[in-house]
Protein backbone atom coordinates (compact mmCIF):
# COMPACT_ATOMS: atom_id res chain seq x y z
CA UNK A 1 0.00 0.00 0.00
CA UNK A 2 2.85 2.39 0.83
CA UNK A 3 4.45 1.66 -2.57
CA UNK A 4 1.27 2.74 -4.35
CA UNK A 5 0.93 6.03 -2.48
CA UNK A 6 3.49 7.98 -4.58
CA UNK A 7 1.90 6.67 -7.78
CA UNK A 8 -1.51 7.73 -6.58
CA UNK A 9 -0.22 11.20 -5.70
CA UNK A 10 1.44 11.56 -9.11
CA UNK A 11 -1.81 10.49 -10.77
CA UNK A 12 -3.77 13.01 -8.72
CA UNK A 13 -1.34 15.78 -9.67
CA UNK A 14 -1.65 14.88 -13.36
CA UNK A 15 -5.44 14.92 -13.17
CA UNK A 16 -5.33 18.30 -11.41
CA UNK A 17 -2.99 19.65 -14.12
CA UNK A 18 -5.28 18.40 -16.86
CA UNK A 19 -8.27 19.90 -15.07
CA UNK A 20 -6.57 23.32 -14.87
CA UNK A 21 -5.89 23.24 -18.61
CA UNK A 22 -9.41 22.08 -19.50
CA UNK A 23 -11.69 24.53 -21.35
CA UNK A 24 -13.57 26.92 -19.13
CA UNK A 25 -17.05 25.44 -19.87
CA UNK A 26 -15.82 21.98 -18.86
CA UNK A 27 -14.47 23.31 -15.56
CA UNK A 28 -17.68 25.28 -14.97
CA UNK A 29 -19.81 22.21 -15.57
CA UNK A 30 -17.63 20.14 -13.26
CA UNK A 31 -17.80 22.78 -10.53
CA UNK A 32 -21.60 22.92 -10.77
CA UNK A 33 -22.02 19.17 -10.55
CA UNK A 34 -19.39 18.70 -7.86
CA UNK A 35 -20.36 21.60 -5.59
CA UNK A 36 -24.12 21.84 -6.10
CA UNK A 37 -25.27 18.42 -7.29
CA UNK A 38 -26.98 17.39 -4.05
CA UNK A 39 -28.61 20.80 -3.61
CA UNK A 40 -29.99 20.65 -7.15
CA UNK A 41 -31.45 17.20 -6.50
CA UNK A 42 -33.06 18.46 -3.29
CA UNK A 43 -34.60 21.48 -5.01
CA UNK A 44 -35.98 19.38 -7.84
CA UNK A 45 -37.49 16.86 -5.42
CA UNK A 46 -39.06 19.67 -3.37
CA UNK A 47 -40.50 21.31 -6.50
CA UNK A 48 -41.95 18.05 -7.81
CA UNK A 49 -43.49 17.20 -4.43
CA UNK A 50 -44.98 20.70 -4.09
CA UNK A 51 -46.33 20.53 -7.64
CA UNK A 52 -48.12 17.24 -6.99
CA UNK A 53 -49.47 18.37 -3.60
CA UNK A 54 -50.77 21.70 -4.92
CA UNK A 55 -52.36 19.97 -7.90
CA UNK A 56 -54.22 17.64 -5.55
CA UNK A 57 -55.22 20.57 -3.32
CA UNK A 58 -56.49 22.61 -6.29
CA UNK A 59 -58.52 19.62 -7.52
CA UNK A 60 -59.99 19.03 -4.06
CA UNK A 61 -61.01 22.69 -3.70
CA UNK A 62 -62.27 22.70 -7.30
CA UNK A 63 -64.67 19.88 -6.41
CA UNK A 64 -66.44 22.39 -4.14
CA UNK A 65 -65.89 25.61 -6.12
CA UNK A 66 -64.29 26.02 -9.51
CA UNK A 67 -63.21 29.56 -8.67
CA UNK A 68 -61.23 28.45 -5.63
CA UNK A 69 -59.58 25.66 -7.59
CA UNK A 70 -58.58 28.03 -10.38
CA UNK A 71 -56.97 30.40 -7.88
CA UNK A 72 -54.87 27.54 -6.51
CA UNK A 73 -53.99 25.80 -9.79
CA UNK A 74 -51.40 28.42 -10.87
CA UNK A 75 -49.49 27.66 -7.68
CA UNK A 76 -48.82 24.14 -9.00
CA UNK A 77 -47.09 25.67 -12.02
CA UNK A 78 -45.40 28.17 -9.73
CA UNK A 79 -43.96 25.34 -7.63
CA UNK A 80 -42.03 24.01 -10.63
CA UNK A 81 -40.98 27.54 -11.58
CA UNK A 82 -39.71 28.35 -8.07
CA UNK A 83 -37.76 25.09 -7.97
CA UNK A 84 -36.03 25.79 -11.29
CA UNK A 85 -35.27 29.39 -10.34
CA UNK A 86 -33.78 28.18 -7.07
CA UNK A 87 -31.69 25.60 -8.95
CA UNK A 88 -30.27 28.20 -11.33
CA UNK A 89 -29.56 30.65 -8.51
CA UNK A 90 -27.92 27.88 -6.48
CA UNK A 91 -25.27 27.30 -9.16
CA UNK A 92 -24.57 31.00 -9.71
CA UNK A 93 -21.46 31.06 -7.46
CA UNK A 94 -19.80 28.57 -9.82
CA UNK A 95 -20.34 30.75 -12.91
CA UNK A 96 -17.87 33.31 -14.17
CA UNK A 97 -19.95 36.01 -15.85
CA UNK A 98 -22.94 36.40 -13.56
CA UNK A 99 -23.13 38.47 -10.41
CA UNK A 100 -21.78 35.99 -7.89
CA UNK A 101 -21.96 38.56 -5.11
CA UNK A 102 -25.65 39.29 -5.59
CA UNK A 103 -27.43 39.94 -2.31
CA UNK A 104 -29.41 36.96 -1.03
CA UNK A 105 -32.89 37.50 0.27
CA UNK A 106 -36.57 37.19 -0.47
CA UNK A 107 -36.88 40.25 -2.72
CA UNK A 108 -34.02 39.32 -5.11
CA UNK A 109 -35.45 35.81 -5.30
CA UNK A 110 -38.95 37.14 -6.01
CA UNK A 111 -37.48 39.35 -8.72
CA UNK A 112 -35.83 36.33 -10.37
CA UNK A 113 -39.11 34.42 -10.16
CA UNK A 114 -41.04 37.37 -11.58
CA UNK A 115 -38.85 37.82 -14.64
CA UNK A 116 -38.99 34.06 -15.35
CA UNK A 117 -42.79 33.71 -15.15
CA UNK A 118 -43.48 34.78 -18.75
CA UNK A 119 -40.83 32.73 -20.60
CA UNK A 120 -41.34 29.70 -18.36
CA UNK A 121 -45.13 29.77 -18.88
CA UNK A 122 -44.68 30.12 -22.64
CA UNK A 123 -42.46 27.04 -22.66
CA UNK A 124 -44.73 25.22 -20.19
CA UNK A 125 -47.73 25.85 -22.45
CA UNK A 126 -46.03 25.09 -25.76
CA UNK A 127 -44.71 21.75 -24.49
CA UNK A 128 -48.18 20.64 -23.32
CA UNK A 129 -47.42 20.62 -19.58
CA UNK A 130 -50.01 23.32 -18.84
CA UNK A 131 -52.72 21.28 -20.55
CA UNK A 132 -51.58 18.18 -18.66
CA UNK A 133 -51.94 20.01 -15.32
CA UNK A 134 -55.40 21.28 -16.26
CA UNK A 135 -56.50 17.79 -17.31
CA UNK A 136 -55.33 16.36 -13.99
CA UNK A 137 -57.06 19.21 -12.12
CA UNK A 138 -60.38 18.58 -13.89
CA UNK A 139 -60.12 14.82 -13.34
CA UNK A 140 -59.53 15.23 -9.59
CA UNK A 141 -62.19 17.93 -9.16
CA UNK A 142 -64.75 16.08 -11.26
CA UNK A 143 -64.33 12.72 -9.54
CA UNK A 144 -64.71 14.29 -6.08
CA UNK A 145 -67.66 16.44 -7.16
CA UNK A 146 -69.52 13.44 -8.59
CA UNK A 147 -69.12 11.54 -5.33
CA UNK A 148 -70.20 14.51 -3.19
CA UNK A 149 -73.35 15.23 -5.20
CA UNK A 150 -74.37 11.63 -5.82
CA UNK A 151 -73.62 12.11 -9.51
CA UNK A 152 -75.88 15.13 -9.59
CA UNK A 153 -78.92 13.30 -8.18
CA UNK A 154 -78.74 14.00 -4.45
CA UNK A 155 -77.48 17.55 -4.83
CA UNK A 156 -77.24 20.14 -7.59
CA UNK A 157 -73.88 20.14 -9.29
CA UNK A 158 -73.51 23.92 -9.25
CA UNK A 159 -70.09 25.58 -9.50
CA UNK A 160 -68.10 22.37 -9.20
CA UNK A 161 -65.92 20.09 -11.22
CA UNK A 162 -63.20 22.49 -12.32
CA UNK A 163 -64.51 22.96 -15.84
CA UNK A 164 -63.05 26.09 -17.40
CA UNK A 165 -64.59 27.65 -20.48
CA UNK A 166 -63.74 30.94 -22.16
CA UNK A 167 -66.26 33.15 -20.40
CA UNK A 168 -66.63 35.79 -17.75
CA UNK A 169 -64.90 33.83 -14.95
CA UNK A 170 -61.38 33.42 -16.43
CA UNK A 171 -61.51 36.88 -17.99
CA UNK A 172 -62.46 38.44 -14.64
CA UNK A 173 -59.70 36.55 -12.84
CA UNK A 174 -57.18 37.68 -15.47
CA UNK A 175 -58.18 41.35 -15.33
CA UNK A 176 -58.28 41.55 -11.54
CA UNK A 177 -54.89 39.83 -11.20
CA UNK A 178 -53.38 42.03 -13.90
CA UNK A 179 -54.58 45.25 -12.26
CA UNK A 180 -53.31 44.10 -8.84
CA UNK A 181 -49.92 43.26 -10.34
CA UNK A 182 -49.70 46.58 -12.16
CA UNK A 183 -50.59 48.63 -9.09
CA UNK A 184 -48.24 46.73 -6.79
CA UNK A 185 -45.48 46.81 -9.39
CA UNK A 186 -45.45 50.61 -9.46
CA UNK A 187 -45.16 50.95 -5.67
CA UNK A 188 -43.39 47.69 -4.78
CA UNK A 189 -40.26 49.43 -3.49
CA UNK A 190 -42.30 51.16 -0.78
CA UNK A 191 -44.25 48.08 0.30
CA UNK A 192 -43.28 45.21 2.62
CA UNK A 193 -42.11 41.84 1.35
CA UNK A 194 -45.56 40.33 1.82
CA UNK A 195 -46.93 42.73 -0.79
CA UNK A 196 -44.17 41.68 -3.20
CA UNK A 197 -45.20 38.04 -2.71
CA UNK A 198 -48.82 38.98 -3.47
CA UNK A 199 -47.63 40.80 -6.59
CA UNK A 200 -45.70 37.76 -7.79
CA UNK A 201 -48.75 35.56 -7.19
CA UNK A 202 -50.97 38.01 -9.09
CA UNK A 203 -48.55 37.99 -12.02
CA UNK A 204 -48.48 34.21 -12.03
CA UNK A 205 -52.30 34.09 -12.01
CA UNK A 206 -52.87 36.49 -14.88
CA UNK A 207 -50.16 34.91 -17.06
CA UNK A 208 -51.58 31.46 -16.30
CA UNK A 209 -55.14 32.51 -17.17
CA UNK A 210 -54.00 34.32 -20.31
CA UNK A 211 -52.25 31.28 -21.74
CA UNK A 212 -55.11 29.03 -20.63
CA UNK A 213 -57.51 31.09 -22.71
CA UNK A 214 -55.05 31.25 -25.60
CA UNK A 215 -54.86 27.44 -25.66
CA UNK A 216 -58.66 27.17 -25.65
CA UNK A 217 -59.04 29.79 -28.37
CA UNK A 218 -56.48 28.01 -30.53
CA UNK A 219 -58.29 24.69 -29.99
CA UNK A 220 -61.59 26.24 -31.04
CA UNK A 221 -59.96 27.92 -34.02
CA UNK A 222 -58.32 24.66 -35.09
CA UNK A 223 -61.61 22.80 -34.75
CA UNK A 224 -63.42 25.42 -36.82
CA UNK A 225 -60.67 25.53 -39.42
CA UNK A 226 -60.57 21.74 -39.83
CA UNK A 227 -64.25 21.70 -40.87
CA UNK A 228 -63.86 24.24 -43.67
CA UNK A 229 -64.52 22.94 -47.16
CA UNK A 230 -61.10 24.01 -48.45
CA UNK A 231 -59.27 22.21 -45.65
CA UNK A 232 -61.35 19.05 -46.16
CA UNK A 233 -60.53 19.22 -49.86
CA UNK A 234 -56.80 19.50 -49.15
CA UNK A 235 -56.97 16.54 -46.77
CA UNK A 236 -58.65 14.46 -49.45
CA UNK A 237 -55.94 15.45 -51.94
CA UNK A 238 -53.29 14.44 -49.41
CA UNK A 239 -54.95 11.05 -48.90
CA UNK A 240 -55.13 10.52 -52.63
CA UNK A 241 -51.44 11.39 -53.04
CA UNK A 242 -50.53 9.01 -50.23
CA UNK A 243 -52.31 6.19 -52.05
CA UNK A 244 -51.35 6.98 -55.66
CA UNK A 245 -47.96 8.69 -55.20
CA UNK A 246 -46.00 7.01 -52.39
CA UNK A 247 -42.76 8.99 -53.07
CA UNK A 248 -44.59 12.27 -52.53
CA UNK A 249 -46.11 10.97 -49.30
CA UNK A 250 -42.71 9.74 -48.13
CA UNK A 251 -41.16 13.14 -48.87
CA UNK A 252 -43.92 14.89 -46.93
CA UNK A 253 -43.50 12.58 -43.94
CA UNK A 254 -39.76 13.15 -44.06
CA UNK A 255 -40.30 16.91 -44.05
CA UNK A 256 -42.57 16.66 -41.01
CA UNK A 257 -40.00 14.54 -39.19
CA UNK A 258 -37.29 17.07 -40.07
CA UNK A 259 -39.38 19.91 -38.65
CA UNK A 260 -40.02 17.89 -35.48
CA UNK A 261 -36.31 17.16 -35.16
CA UNK A 262 -35.45 20.84 -35.62
CA UNK A 263 -37.92 21.84 -32.90
CA UNK A 264 -36.55 19.22 -30.53
CA UNK A 265 -32.90 19.97 -31.28
CA UNK A 266 -33.03 23.78 -31.43
CA UNK A 267 -36.21 25.31 -30.00
CA UNK A 268 -36.32 23.34 -26.73
CA UNK A 269 -32.69 23.97 -25.68
CA UNK A 270 -33.02 27.56 -26.88
CA UNK A 271 -36.07 28.03 -24.66
CA UNK A 272 -34.25 26.70 -21.59
CA UNK A 273 -31.27 28.91 -22.41
CA UNK A 274 -33.53 31.96 -22.66
CA UNK A 275 -35.11 31.16 -19.29
CA UNK A 276 -31.69 30.89 -17.66
CA UNK A 277 -30.51 34.14 -19.28
CA UNK A 278 -33.60 35.95 -17.99
CA UNK A 279 -33.00 34.64 -14.47
CA UNK A 280 -29.36 35.74 -14.57
CA UNK A 281 -30.37 39.19 -15.84
CA UNK A 282 -29.20 39.42 -19.45
CA UNK A 283 -29.93 43.12 -19.88
CA UNK A 284 -28.13 43.95 -23.09
CA UNK A 285 -30.57 45.37 -25.62
CA UNK A 286 -33.62 46.92 -23.94
CA UNK A 287 -36.61 47.73 -26.09
CA UNK A 288 -37.58 51.33 -26.64
CA UNK A 289 -41.31 51.93 -26.73
CA UNK A 290 -42.30 55.10 -28.56
CA UNK A 291 -45.56 56.44 -27.19
CA UNK A 292 -47.92 59.26 -27.93
CA UNK A 293 -48.32 61.59 -24.95
CA UNK A 294 -52.05 60.88 -24.75
CA UNK A 295 -51.35 57.19 -24.23
CA UNK A 296 -49.02 57.61 -21.26
CA UNK A 297 -51.51 56.66 -18.57
CA UNK A 298 -52.71 53.59 -20.49
CA UNK A 299 -49.20 52.32 -21.12
CA UNK A 300 -48.24 52.94 -17.50
CA UNK A 301 -50.78 50.26 -16.59
CA UNK A 302 -49.13 47.79 -18.97
CA UNK A 303 -45.60 48.76 -17.98
CA UNK A 304 -44.97 45.60 -15.85
CA UNK A 305 -45.80 43.40 -18.84
CA UNK A 306 -43.60 45.53 -21.10
CA UNK A 307 -40.69 45.06 -18.70
CA UNK A 308 -41.10 41.29 -18.90
CA UNK A 309 -41.06 41.45 -22.68
CA UNK A 310 -37.90 43.57 -22.51
CA UNK A 311 -36.22 41.01 -20.24
CA UNK A 312 -37.13 38.20 -22.63
CA UNK A 313 -35.95 40.20 -25.63
CA UNK A 314 -32.65 40.95 -23.91
CA UNK A 315 -32.15 37.23 -23.21
CA UNK A 316 -32.84 36.30 -26.84
CA UNK A 317 -30.50 39.08 -27.95
CA UNK A 318 -27.75 37.76 -25.67
CA UNK A 319 -28.14 34.25 -27.12
CA UNK A 320 -28.02 35.66 -30.66
CA UNK A 321 -24.91 37.68 -29.91
CA UNK A 322 -23.29 34.62 -28.37
CA UNK A 323 -22.87 33.22 -31.86
CA UNK A 324 -23.76 29.95 -33.62
CA UNK A 325 -20.69 28.06 -32.40
CA UNK A 326 -21.61 28.22 -28.72
CA UNK A 327 -25.29 27.57 -29.36
CA UNK A 328 -24.52 24.70 -31.73
CA UNK A 329 -22.22 23.04 -29.19
CA UNK A 330 -24.86 23.53 -26.49
CA UNK A 331 -27.60 22.06 -28.71
CA UNK A 332 -25.41 19.03 -29.42
CA UNK A 333 -24.68 18.43 -25.73
CA UNK A 334 -28.37 18.95 -24.90
CA UNK A 335 -29.35 16.37 -27.53
CA UNK A 336 -26.90 13.89 -26.04
CA UNK A 337 -28.35 14.56 -22.58
CA UNK A 338 -31.92 14.05 -23.86
CA UNK A 339 -30.96 10.81 -25.58
CA UNK A 340 -29.20 9.54 -22.46
CA UNK A 341 -32.14 10.52 -20.25
CA UNK A 342 -34.59 8.58 -22.43
CA UNK A 343 -32.22 5.60 -22.56
CA UNK A 344 -31.79 5.51 -18.79
CA UNK A 345 -35.57 5.78 -18.26
CA UNK A 346 -36.23 2.88 -20.63
CA UNK A 347 -33.44 0.86 -19.07
CA UNK A 348 -34.83 1.45 -15.61
CA UNK A 349 -38.29 0.27 -16.64
CA UNK A 350 -36.81 -2.76 -18.41
CA UNK A 351 -34.79 -3.57 -15.30
CA UNK A 352 -37.94 -3.58 -13.17
CA UNK A 353 -39.51 -6.01 -15.60
CA UNK A 354 -43.07 -6.96 -16.51
CA UNK A 355 -45.76 -6.58 -13.83
CA UNK A 356 -49.47 -6.07 -13.47
CA UNK A 357 -51.02 -2.65 -14.28
CA UNK A 358 -51.73 -2.02 -10.59
CA UNK A 359 -48.05 -2.46 -9.82
CA UNK A 360 -47.00 0.01 -12.51
CA UNK A 361 -49.60 2.51 -11.40
CA UNK A 362 -47.91 2.61 -7.99
CA UNK A 363 -44.26 2.22 -9.03
CA UNK A 364 -44.00 4.12 -12.34
CA UNK A 365 -44.12 7.67 -10.86
CA UNK A 366 -41.36 6.85 -8.38
CA UNK A 367 -39.20 5.17 -11.03
CA UNK A 368 -39.45 8.18 -13.35
CA UNK A 369 -38.85 10.53 -10.41
CA UNK A 370 -35.65 8.68 -9.54
CA UNK A 371 -34.39 9.14 -13.10
CA UNK A 372 -35.44 12.81 -13.15
CA UNK A 373 -33.66 13.52 -9.85
CA UNK A 374 -30.39 12.74 -11.64
CA UNK A 375 -31.27 14.00 -15.12
CA UNK A 376 -32.72 17.41 -14.20
CA UNK A 377 -29.70 18.62 -12.18
CA UNK A 378 -27.53 17.63 -15.14
CA UNK A 379 -29.80 19.62 -17.46
CA UNK A 380 -29.55 22.66 -15.19
CA UNK A 381 -25.75 22.28 -15.14
CA UNK A 382 -25.62 22.07 -18.95
CA UNK A 383 -27.93 25.04 -19.46
CA UNK A 384 -26.18 27.18 -16.81
CA UNK A 385 -22.78 26.40 -18.32
CA UNK A 386 -24.00 27.34 -21.80
CA UNK A 387 -25.62 30.52 -20.46
CA UNK A 388 -22.34 31.45 -18.77
CA UNK A 389 -20.48 30.99 -22.06
CA UNK A 390 -23.13 32.92 -24.02
CA UNK A 391 -23.08 35.87 -21.63
CA UNK A 392 -19.28 35.89 -21.58
CA UNK A 393 -19.18 35.97 -25.39
CA UNK A 394 -21.95 38.54 -25.83
CA UNK A 395 -20.44 40.95 -23.31
CA UNK A 396 -17.12 41.01 -25.16
CA UNK A 397 -18.85 42.33 -28.28
CA UNK A 398 -19.71 46.00 -28.78
CA UNK A 399 -23.29 46.95 -28.14
CA UNK A 400 -25.38 47.15 -31.33
CA UNK A 401 -26.46 50.67 -32.27
CA UNK A 402 -30.00 51.50 -31.28
CA UNK A 403 -32.30 53.50 -33.48
CA UNK A 404 -32.81 57.11 -32.47
CA UNK A 405 -36.43 57.60 -31.48
CA UNK A 406 -38.38 60.30 -33.22
CA UNK A 407 -39.33 62.95 -30.73
CA UNK A 408 -42.70 64.56 -30.56
CA UNK A 409 -42.85 68.35 -31.05
CA UNK A 410 -44.87 68.58 -27.86
CA UNK A 411 -43.25 67.97 -24.48
CA UNK A 412 -45.14 65.83 -21.99
CA UNK A 413 -47.02 67.49 -19.22
CA UNK A 414 -46.49 66.37 -15.60
CA UNK A 415 -49.77 64.41 -15.65
CA UNK A 416 -49.22 62.61 -18.95
CA UNK A 417 -48.53 59.31 -17.19
CA UNK A 418 -44.77 58.97 -17.54
CA UNK A 419 -43.54 56.20 -15.28
CA UNK A 420 -40.93 57.52 -12.91
CA UNK A 421 -37.56 55.85 -13.25
CA UNK A 422 -38.05 54.76 -16.88
CA UNK A 423 -37.23 57.98 -18.75
CA UNK A 424 -33.66 58.56 -19.88
CA UNK A 425 -32.54 62.19 -19.46
CA UNK A 426 -30.94 62.41 -22.91
CA UNK A 427 -34.02 61.14 -24.73
CA UNK A 428 -37.22 63.00 -25.58
CA UNK A 429 -39.76 62.99 -22.77
CA UNK A 430 -42.38 61.14 -24.79
CA UNK A 431 -40.24 57.99 -24.82
CA UNK A 432 -40.88 55.42 -22.11
CA UNK A 433 -38.24 52.73 -21.86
Amino acid sequence: MTERAPALRRGARRIAALWRTAPNPVRTFGAIVGQHGLALMAWYLAGDAAHRALLQLAGFVGSYTTLGGLLLLPLAVGARLVAYVAMYLTVRPSLTTTDRLAKPGVRPFLHAVGVAILPFTIFYTAWGMLESDQTAFIRIAMSNALLQTGYGVDEAFGDRGGFLAVGWLPVTILLVAFVIRSVLGRVSSRLPTAAAIVGSYAELVWVFMFFTMVVQWLAQLTSWFSTRAGVVWLVEIGDALAINAPPVAAAWEGLLQLVTLAITALIVPGAWLAIAAVIYGARLTPLVLQLHPRHGRIVALFRPFARRVEDLWAAVSAIWRGGPLIFGAFALVYALWASAERGVARGTLALIGAHEPDFWQAVLPFALLAVAMVAEPLRVAIVATACDAVLARSRTLPEPPTAKPVSSPRQLEPNDGVVKGHVEPEEPRDIIR
